[in-house]
């Protein structure tokens, strides 16, 4: 292939060298072929040194393609070569050397010289040239010197068209692809303002949006502050007013705490009256037994006296009507006592019920108030972590205040 063939030259050229190398991308023509300078140097006979100084000097063409290695291969036209090496050739002709005069018989003819000192006889070895033969040879010289500088003006010609028609032509394919770019750089900038443009309307109406939003909430957060400061106003008043009637209820509770007292002590002491009056009462059992017993003995002794009889009959009838009187009045006695005893048990029972109602009351009371004290709590902060909202969206949130006492505002 014919990269297998290309060798990489790697000569030591100055700055100004690699300035003056005209570069090329194509073929001249289909048949033409690329030379490497080591084969450019064995197909035009000359030394790698002379491809390298008309490289560097710009009189042949290259181009330069990039190896894996990092390095560059220079590549040459194989009609660039032709064309410099015939010209070359052409301007570096040999100078013929002038033909021997003949005699007659055409043989040459020999001159005799004329004898020199010895001193000169080197001199006089050399043929003597006639000036006519050198003026002939002279124009001769000319002649081929200006056919040659007129067959190297006719392929400098040819060249320098080519060049131009090349340069014109990478010209015009540079102009395109400029006015293409042009063209690509438009559009991609006209693209660029409308979307600079589509994305700043969008900013404006996004931050609009957010000013609003920003002020909705923050008119809902005054909203809001004043209803929960009216809603602790009221809890407020209502907690005073549930405290006057708690106080109030303490007040009642005392008083019937109090009256409770009072009436245990009459309960006491009524039952102290009780026991003594069935201390009376066992006393009266005992005597009515006793009598009981008399009016025995007495019968006994009616039996055994009847004379006796009618005045121990009505001492018996008198005895036994103030029995039954003493006995009535005793039952009534008895009866009074237990409906007092009743009317003040009932009373008791509706003081401990009234008590028992007003200790629940007083429980629920308890309850209701730490529940609007767990409340407040539970505004107080939501208050504050709303104005700690309030604090990242506006510069200057509305000033409230808390009281670091009882967490008023």
């Amino acid at each position: 292939m014919f990269e297998e063939h290309m060798q990489e030259d790697s000569p030591a050229r100055t700055e100004e060298a690699v300035q003056q190398e005209h570069l090329v991308d194509e073929l001249a023509n289909p048949e033409d072929r690329w030379l490497t300078v080591s084969q450019a140097a064995r197909t035009s006979g000359q030394s790698e040194a002379t491809i390298e100084r008309w490289i560097s000097q710009g009189l042949l063409p290259v181009r330069r393609h990039s190896l894996e290695s990092r390095s560059q291969l220079r590549l040459i036209r194989a009609s660039d070569l032709a064309l410099l090496n015939a010209s070359v050739a052409a301007s570096a002709g040999t100078v013929q050397t002038p033909a021997p005069v003949r005699n007659e018989g055409g043989q040459p003819e020999q001159r005799s010289l004329p004898e020199r000192p010895a001193a000169e006889a080197p001199r006089e070895a050399h043929p003597v040239v006639s000036p006519e033969f050198v003026s002939q040879e002279m124009a001769a010289l000319r002649r081929l010197v200006r056919e040659q500088a007129q067959r190297q003006h006719e392929a400098l010609e040819r060249l320098r068209s080519r060049l131009e028609a090349r340069f014109q032509q990478q010209q015009e394919a540079s102009a395109q692809q400029r006015l293409a770019v042009d063209e690509a750089l438009t559009r991609l900038q006209t693209s660029f303002e409308d979307e600079i443009a589509a994305l700043q309307i969008q900013n404006s109406t996004r931050q609009t949006e957010l000013e609003q939003q920003l002020e909705e909430l923050t008119e809902r957060l005054q909203q809001t502050s004043e209803q929960w400061q009216q809603t602790l106003i009221l809890l407020r008043q209502q907690i005073e007013a549930l405290t006057t009637h708690v106080q109030q209820e303490v007040e009642v509770h005392e008083q019937l705490t109090r009256e409770i007292l009072h009436l245990t002590t009459q309960l006491a002491e009524q039952r102290i009256q009780q026991e003594q009056m069935a201390h009376t009462l066992g006393q009266l059992t005992q005597q009515m037994t006793f009598l009981t017993a008399q009016v025995a003995e007495q019968r006994q002794r009616v039996e055994q006296q009847h004379d006796r009889q009618d005045q121990q009959g009505l001492q018996l009838s008198y005895l036994e009507r103030e029995l039954e009187e003493r006995r009535r009045d005793q039952q009534e006695t008895q009866q009074e006592l237990l409906g007092v005893l009743a009317g003040q048990q009932e009373q008791l029972g509706t003081l401990l019920l009234r008590l028992n109602e007003q200790t629940q009351r007083y429980e629920l009371l308890s309850q209701l108030y730490l529940n609007v004290e767990q409340q407040q709590g539970e505004h107080e902060r939501q208050l504050r972590r709303l104005y700690r909202f309030l604090e990242h969206f506006s510069p200057s949130p509305p000033s409230v205040g808390f009281d670091s006492h009882d967490g008023s505002l």
